[in-house]
């Protein structure tokens, strides 16, 4: 069984509580990373929503991500610990991805179908959002800036999240 991450599940080795391989380079073809999730507890409040990551379709997008590889029997146990970290509005698909040795296998990947959507903003609004934001888990700047450092470690080039984390790191230097 096969679980692809595109935001934190890449960088915090939640995968080795469950038995999880350490995760290879994939990519999610016809997706593109977008900040329009407001995270209300993970990464921000209900007064300051954190922007994080979720999935838009784009016909020639193209998500790298990682995947992380499990023995079937662990099933229950990983898809329960997901919906309590992503929660109730993040339920998993099944959709095809293409592993960095060429491969192509099924792989869950949690996708928010809910109504804490951002739209209608601006860089430098989402950049004030998650300056602001403070969650169960940490900063939201600090979520950018993992996401952006675990994809620049491998060399991958994400152009919305490299923009964003940018704006973040500007932002942090002029005291915003």
């Amino acid at each position: 069984m096969w679980v692809f991450g595109y935001g934190s599940l890449m960088w915090d080795n939640w995968q080795r509580t469950h038995g999880g391989t350490d995760g290879v380079l994939a990519e999610l073809k016809g997706y593109q990373r977008s900040f329009n999730k407001a995270s209300r507890v993970n990464w921000g409040t209900d007064a300051t929503p954190g922007p994080t990551l979720n999935l838009i379709e784009k016909a020639d997008g193209v998500c790298v991500g990682y995947a992380f590889q499990f023995d079937d029997s662990k099933q229950v146990e990983v898809f329960a610990y997901l919906e309590r970290r992503e929660g109730k509005n993040f339920p998993l698909r099944k959709m095809r991805i293409k592993l960095s040795d060429g491969r192509n296998v099924e792989a869950h990947l949690p996708v928010y179908v809910g109504g804490n959507v951002i739209t209608g903003k601006n860089l430098d609004e989402l950049v004030a959002m998650a300056m602001a934001a403070v969650g169960r888990d940490g900063k939201a700047s600090d979520y950018v800036l993992n996401v952006a450092g675990k994809l620049n470690a491998v060399g991958v080039e994400d152009a919305t999240v490299i923009a964003f984390a940018a704006a973040i790191r500007n932002a942090q230097q002029s005291g915003g």
